[in-house]
């Protein structure tokens, strides 16, 4: 899951960093054709979905696997936890990789702070930087609990934006998902390899060489 707007180009590429993959791949870039093709784009909070099918089918074929962290429906912020913020600033964090100039290609995963306000009209925003290939990031707050505890949940997800961003929450894009007639629990699970498609056309992760 991510932004939209990063989804539609019809080719991208990927930076494989070893410690994502077991055992590490040969290569350490790997090219996606029809790129654009393979997102759902969800109606109202601005982010696709895309599943993982075929990037693991991919790594099988070459002889490695994708390692993951998925934000399972239980991090996933509760309707509760959003209707909780307001127009006093909260802190949060983006979890993302900077890929400004002289990050790569390391990539290194960075966690950039922040505020988050919700408007009058339910609207969430970000005050602070979201550097250069952060965009569809998740954002994390903590949600105050009883007595001193508390409990670190992704809001969701950082939208683009020439230096205002929205963050697309989670209660909008369960919904969406909704209306999808998909499953919500996890949000972002894993998921098993599709059967070959039945169309001629060949995609990215069947292509040899």
């Amino acid at each position: 899951m991510t932004a939209s707007e990063p989804t539609k180009v019809e080719t991208a590429e990927f930076t494989l960093r070893h410690g994502l993959c077991a055992p590490a791949p040969s290569s350490e870039n790997l090219l996606m054709f029809d790129f654009a093709e393979g997102w759902t784009h969800l109606d109202g909070p601005g982010v696709a979905v895309m599943p993982t099918g075929g990037l693991h089918a991919h790594g099988a074929r070459k002889g490695w696997h994708w390692t993951t962290d998925e934000i399972t429906d239980g991090i996933a912020a509760g309707p509760e936890d959003i209707a909780g913020l307001g127009p006093n600033p909260v802190t949060a964090y983006l979890l993302g990789h900077d890929v400004g100039t002289g990050k790569r290609p390391a990539r290194d995963q960075t966690v950039v702070l922040g505020e988050v306000t919700r408007t009058g009209d339910g609207g969430i925003h970000w005050t602070g930087t979201v550097p250069q290939g952060c965009a569809g990031a998740p954002v994390f707050i903590d949600v105050p609990l009883e007595g001193n505890s508390f409990k670190l949940v992704c809001l969701g997800v950082a939208l683009p934006g020439d230096g205002h961003h929205t963050i697309a929450p989670f209660d909008r894009i369960r919904t969406a998902l909704r209306a999808l007639g998909q499953d919500t629990a996890p949000v972002l699970a894993v998921t098993e390899p599709p059967a070959q498609p039945r169309e001629p056309k060949r995609r990215w992760w069947q292509r040899r060489g």
